[in-house]
């Protein structure tokens, strides 16, 4: 499911929506057949796993039933703010022994923000009993965790994100089921403007 890009709901809309961190990363999905395994596929269903050994530690996490999460993958900076080129350099990297080392200095994140299958499809749930769904699963070690999602209003959202140097926010519509694969304004992608972000 993917977001279009465009301004935050209005006041007499907002409410509808919850409000997520826009993470400037890599798009994956998590497949984990409940075997202790599990298989992570770039936005283009390339198999990216051995790519992120650090992120293996997911199917210990949640060990249970078959499941299918949705995140993004991203690399901090030194002052822990997603920073696109050392996650270009960390995605470059594909010799098992080059990612050893690299895990090191240009450790990722998985950020899991939606739930697909637990046992059985979650896709025709609304959002909000998917959030529900996947914070119950408690999932948090220091490569992976369950960002948090804003209520309205958007603004709180919108000023908390600028503040700490993200891209913007995306807006999640409380009663949206997820659409594998299509583009919908049940999700908005709202960006902050470069002039607007804090100064280094």
């Amino acid at each position: 499911m993917f977001a279009v890009i465009g301004p935050a709901p209005g006041l007499e809309s907002e409410a509808e929506y919850a409000y997520e961190t826009l993470w400037n990363g890599v798009r994956v999905i998590a497949h984990l057949p409940g075997n202790g395994s599990m298989r992570l596929l770039s936005q283009t269903g390339v198999d990216v796993t051995d790519q992120y050994p650090e992120l293996k530690a997911l199917p210990v996490l949640l060990p249970g039933p078959q499941a299918v999460l949705d995140g993004e993958i991203i690399t901090l900076d030194g002052e822990g703010r997603p920073s696109v080129e050392r996650l270009q350099q960390r995605m470059s990297l594909h010799h098992p022994q080059v990612i050893g080392h690299a895990v090191e200095d240009l450790l990722v994140q998985l950020m899991l923000y939606d739930i697909l299958y637990l046992g059985e499809p979650t896709v025709q749930l609304p959002y909000t009993s998917r959030r529900d769904l996947l914070d119950d699963l408690a999932l948090a070690s220091p490569c992976i965790s369950v960002p948090a999602a804003w209520p309205a209003p958007a603004e709180q959202a919108l000023e908390q994100t600028r503040l700490e140097g993200y891209d913007g926010v995306v807006a999640k519509r409380l009663t949206s089921p997820y659409l594998p694969g299509r583009r919908t304004r049940d999700w908005i992608k709202i960006k902050h403007l470069v002039r607007n972000r804090p100064a280094t």
